[in-house]
């Protein structure tokens, strides 16, 4: 079943909810600069550690451009929605959301049901933030995933959902991010944990997402100048 909250006899709360949104947020923006918003589980905790010690910071390389992070150690996807109703009661412009998250929920839940609430809310967070442009980013493999009997099926689970999901936001929502440097076998890219990755591993993980902002805002407002004035590329290698 969806995530998504039902009220008394099963009336959905949207109206509630945007009501409770600032009104600023369901108006065209006018001049109001994009915010980016990056949201996910552990891996999205420590790419902004390690943000922190990069040329171009946690603004990943755009020194105009406001970045907020929500790396939630842990997550799941149920907990999503509650993030975006509050991200979309703080927006005050146009909203970039890279969303990177689903990986702790394998193995716990079937792929098919991951994929059906998945696709729902996330038509459901553009619901709440109509001039939003999506940036997935797909799971990372892992040597180890907990909870997991057949780990050869996690994979498989794993690769299903990408897929899916990115052939979804694609066509209707945005940009896919796919990391590609970090599929395969990429055990040397992850830490002796088995799941979390390598200061590498999290630096080939924040140049995806920078890139995925960056077409984000080509898709938003025609290029990144465009919405946040000059910026640079920061040395990353």
């Amino acid at each position: 079943m969806s995530s998504f909250p039902l009220g008394h006899g099963g009336q959905s709360l949207m109206p509630l909810i945007r009501a409770s949104v600032t009104p600023a947020t369901w108006q065209v923006y006018g001049s109001f600069k994009p915010t980016v918003w990056v949201v996910g589980h552990s891996f999205v905790y420590w790419a902004y550690e390690r943000a922190k010690l990069r040329p171009g910071g946690t603004n990943v390389g755009f020194p105009k451009l406001e970045v907020s992070w929500r790396g939630i150690k842990g997550l799941r996807w149920r907990q999503i929605f509650l993030e975006m109703v509050d991200i979309a009661k703080r927006a005050k412009g146009p909203v970039v959301l890279v969303l990177h998250a689903g990986g702790n929920d394998l193995g716990k839940r079937k792929g098919a049901e991951l994929y059906t609430v998945r696709s729902t809310d996330v038509e459901r967070f553009v619901g709440l933030l109509p001039d939003m442009v999506v940036v997935w980013s797909e799971i990372i493999p892992r040597a180890v995933w907990h909870g997991a009997k057949d780990v050869k099926a996690i994979e498989n689970s794993r690769k299903r959902i990408n897929t899916k999901t990115s052939k979804l936001v694609r066509e209707n929502y945005g940009i896919v991010v796919r990391h590609q440097e970090l599929e395969g076998n990429n055990v040397a890219s992850l830490r002796p944990d088995g799941i979390h990755l390598t200061d590498v591993g999290l630096d080939i993980f924040l140049e995806g997402l920078r890139d995925g902002v960056e077409q984000a805002l080509t898709r938003l407002c025609g290029g990144s100048e465009s919405c946040v004035g000059n910026t640079h590329d920061p040395p990353w290698r």
